[in-house]
């Protein structure tokens, strides 16, 4: 996939424009003008539809078989400096670039198979006029005349074009703090890597997603169940009334987001989520200046699974919610259909930055619009160790003062859950839970968040009772000893 940039020149001093998300607007980096999106795209307008109607006539004329004035000068020179053209590879090779010196592999242009021509395609530079060459998955390429990262024109039609896009409002130095803030509480963090880790490398990036809309409708059973416990004698006695539950309905989802980038981490684009849809607008390479733009290798087709799984899933728990009236749910079993509608093509902002630590590397996800971060830290085996015994002795200490002064249990059974037992869960459980904010780079399963308004239509329910038991248990309360 390609990951290029792109920028603008000033109208007014032809410096580069960078887009900055605070002001909405492309800002000069030279003479300090500033302009809307609008403003520049009718500034350039007229510059791109002529570069464009140039590429669509060395398009005409290469299915013609002809050539252009740009070709015949390549084939020109590759034929009078045969000569020089073969010391040129000789020399590549004599330095070990094993004749990969891209000038004299375009002077040769016989190293150029069919297969490769294809792959190339023709470009002229909006700006300067200049014509490019570039391999045909290349979004943005940089002339290498007046150096305006130029457009190349195709690229984002044909299917390939963004409908919207949601421009950056977060810079580079609020990914940065976010990432130092991130560090910050982490209990299981090695004291090492918050002091001597340093930032690599971050890049603010526009990741293709697909919004898809559709409707999962489905009927499933769930197994609920009320139960009732009291003593008779030395017997704690159980009681449970199982229910059947069945339930049908469907419910509407607008804009599932999932990434097309094969590169990018699922698990990192699905925890940035969710972006305020609120701020979405009509695609324009205006917003694009000052940042890499990628173009999706994963097609609406490919990615269409990931919103399915989602959709099924939020069915399923909404079904599950409308079990009411019982003491216990099971999770059940849905089977569920989705109907797809409306699908939408978004760029949308995204700021990635990488660490290296201990020859690890570890990759950090910022969303470019609310500042939400993600990523896997490190973990400290000692760390874990230490908090999880800490933990044990201190609410160990507290049970059996609480069992000793108030409870006073006397059979074995119970002490042992109480003094015990009930520290054990409350040390695992909190060492859990400091676990999990080191890895909160996950993909997701639900999508509540995008669910249309109007929520689940529930269309079928019955419930139906299937049986009662009864379980006894003795307990030792010791009685017989005193």
């Amino acid at each position: 996939m390609a990951q290029e940039s792109v920028n603008y020149q000033c109208p007014n001093c032809m410096g580069p424009l960078h887009y900055v998300g605070e002001s909405g607007k492309l800002e000069c980096d030279f003479c300090g003008s500033s302009f809307t999106p609008a403003e520049v795209e009718a500034a350039y307008v007229a510059k791109q539809q002529s570069a464009d109607e140039a590429a669509q006539e060395a398009a005409a004329r290469a299915e013609a078989g002809e050539q252009s004035a740009f070709d015949r000068m390549a084939d020109e020179a590759a034929g009078a400096s045969s000569v020089v053209t073969d010391e040129v590879i000789d020399a590549a090779v004599a330095v070990g670039t094993q004749a990969d010196d891209p000038i004299a592999s375009f002077l040769s242009r016989a190293s150029w198979n069919d297969e490769e021509r294809e792959g190339m395609r023709s470009y002229v530079c909006s700006s300067c006029g200049a014509q490019l060459t570039a391999d045909a998955t290349t979004a943005i390429k940089e002339c290498p005349y007046c150096g305006n990262q130029a457009m190349a024109p195709g690229t984002f039609v044909d299917g390939a074009k963004p409908d919207v896009v949601i421009p950056f409002k977060l810079d580079k130095t609020a990914a940065e703090q976010a990432l130092t803030n991130y560090y910050k509480g982490k209990k299981f963090l090695p004291k090492e890597f918050a002091a001597a880790n340093r930032i690599a490398h971050v890049q603010g990036v526009y990741v293709p997603f697909w919004l898809y809309d559709g409707t999962a409708s489905g009927q499933g059973t769930f197994e609920a169940r009320n139960i009732r416990t009291w003593r008779e004698g030395k017997y704690e006695v159980t009681e449970t009334d199982v229910f059947r539950a069945w339930r049908e309905g469907s419910s509407a989802f607008s804009r599932i987001p999932a990434d097309g980038s094969a590169k990018m981490p699922d698990g990192h684009m699905d925890a940035i989520e969710p972006f305020d849809y609120n701020e979405l607008v009509p695609f324009s390479v205006a917003y694009l200046p000052g940042y890499s733009a990628e173009r999706y290798d994963q097609d609406a087709d490919e990615c269409r699974h990931r919103a399915e799984h989602r959709m099924e899933n939020t069915l399923t728990e909404q079904l599950r919610g409308t079990v009411t009236g019982y003491d216990q749910v099971d999770p059940g079993h849905v089977d569920a259909n989705v109907e797809f509608g409306e699908l939408q093509q978004a760029l949308l902002p995204v700021w990635m930055l990488h660490t290296r630590w201990n020859d690890e590397d570890y990759l950090f996800a910022m969303n470019g619009q609310t500042g939400r971060l993600v990523g896997d830290l490190p973990v400290s085996p000692l760390k874990v160790v230490l908090w999880f015994v800490g933990l044990f002795a201190v609410f160990a200490a507290i049970m059996v003062g609480i069992d000793v002064g108030f409870l006073e249990l006397e059979d074995t059974m119970s002490r042992v859950l109480v003094d015990a037992g009930v520290p054990l869960a409350i040390a695992g459980g909190t060492c859990f839970f400091f676990y999990s904010e080191m890895k909160t780079a996950k993909e997701q399963d639900l999508a509540h968040a995008y669910v249309a308004d109007g929520g689940l239509n529930l269309t079928g329910s019955h419930d139906q009772f299937v049986n009662s038991f009864r379980t006894s248990t003795l307990v030792d309360t010791g009685d017989d000893d005193r």
